[in-house]
């Protein structure tokens, strides 16, 4: 069977959604390390991960899961360093937003929106710059504020 031939044969749709970002063994750690990061995100004294908590846009459950935020005046830049495959950013542009926690503080967010690669990367740290573009994070996105939070 030619290349051609099982690229015909793949399922619908299969060929839209990428692989996740670093391969396999970092995202199978990332699933693996979550409940300790999840422990450690959002606190006061961590301003470089956040806590971003949706509801599955198939399940209606409530989930969280840590994300790299920084905190702007209306909003937060999150960084896509898995790729806009991941299920939290799915969940939070189908319903619209959601809640992430920062900094000990509850703040409703709305829609993600994309936006380009050198703006989401000066929201960050010139150290945590550096570390996001040598991991070859290229995805970002912007959630504005929305009433309803603890701040």
């Amino acid at each position: 069977m030619t290349i051609a031939t099982k690229a015909t044969k793949a399922t619908p749709g299969a060929a839209s959604m990428p692989k996740p970002r670093f391969g396999g063994i970092l995202w199978r750690l990332s699933r693996a390390t979550t409940p300790l990061t999840i422990g450690l995100a959002g606190k006061r004294w961590n301003p470089i991960f956040a806590v971003v908590e949706h509801v599955g846009r198939k399940s209606g459950r409530r989930y969280t899961a840590p994300i790299a935020a920084r905190r702007t005046t209306d909003g937060f830049i999150v960084s896509l360093a898995f790729g806009a495959q991941v299920d939290w950013y799915r969940n939070l542009a189908a319903s619209g937003g959601g809640t992430i926690r920062w900094r000990d503080h509850a703040y409703r967010v709305g829609k993600p929106v994309r936006i380009d690669v050198a703006a989401g990367r000066a929201a960050f740290h010139p150290i945590q710059r550096f570390l996001l573009r040598l991991a070859g994070v290229d995805g970002y996105v912007r959630v504005a504020d929305v009433y309803g939070g603890d701040r």
